[in-house]
């Protein structure tokens, strides 16, 4: 979030983040493969920022508790420093946030200790890690990672196979593809060469129908911030077989 945030605010902020004077930057700085280490040299960074809309976000974390009970098993993607399990930890009976950057979980760590949660528990890894059971979450969540994913559809297949019947998938992300297309150009072509992770350009239409097609149906849309450019929040259920 953080990120997308900066670079929408900033278009040279990529480049004043990996500087000579912060890394050696060499052809095994290129992300495009790696990514993780992109989020690995940005972790302090991330770590630091605080949310946007503090009021904003509060309204979304009490909605979304709306939804949850205290048996749910709960599956974040691209958790980072875990802000979300740490809120919504006392609803639910179990947390597991996933992320690619082991930096960005030993924050998460840190925090969650600080917090005494005891029920959450994080992992370096990615969705499609088949020790994943199907059937295994009550609820996933996606917050600011979608638009890390080139194809929507295998991601929302697999996001469908670990739901629990009538499952909930809650999901917010940079939907580049509705805003600056040359902006949104200018930094795919960036991840394609490696100076940032890859990026595809989202559309929230395209979210909606990619969410049909592979079986849900959405029950709420929403923007929590008046910002004229605030991503809508989807949440969505695994459709009955």
């Amino acid at each position: 979030m953080w990120l997308n945030e900066e670079l929408a605010k900033n278009p040279q902020f990529s480049s004043e983040l990996i500087t000579p004077d912060s890394v050696c930057f060499d052809i095994h700085m290129l992300f495009k493969d790696s990514p993780e280490k992109f989020w690995d040299l940005i972790s302090t960074k991330y770590a630091a920022s605080p949310i946007s809309d503090i009021s904003a976000y509060e309204t979304k974390i009490t909605r979304l508790k709306t939804y949850l009970t205290a048996e749910m098993s709960v599956l974040d993607i691209g958790c980072a420093t875990g802000t979300q399990c740490g809120d919504i930890a006392n609803n639910v009976k179990q947390v597991t946030g996933i992320d690619i950057s082991s930096k960005l979980l030993a924050v998460a760590e840190e925090r969650m200790a600080e917090r005494n949660l005891d029920n959450i528990n994080f992992i370096q890894t990615s969705i499609f890690d088949e020790s994943f059971q199907a059937g295994s979450f009550d609820v996933v969540m996606a917050f600011f990672v979608l638009h890390f994913f080139e194809d929507i559809d295998v991601v929302f297949k697999r996001v469908h196979e670990l739901l629990k019947p009538a499952g909930i998938f809650i999901s917010e992300t940079a939907c580049l593809g509705n805003k600056n297309k040359l902006f949104g150009s200018l930094l795919r072509f960036a991840g394609h060469l490696g100076f940032l992770p890859k990026i595809n350009l989202l559309t929230t239409q395209q979210l909606e129908r990619s969410l049909k097609r592979t079986g849900f149906h959405i029950v709420e849309k929403t923007r929590f911030s008046n910002h004229s450019d605030a991503e809508f929040t989807l949440i969505a259920k695994k459709n009955s077989s």
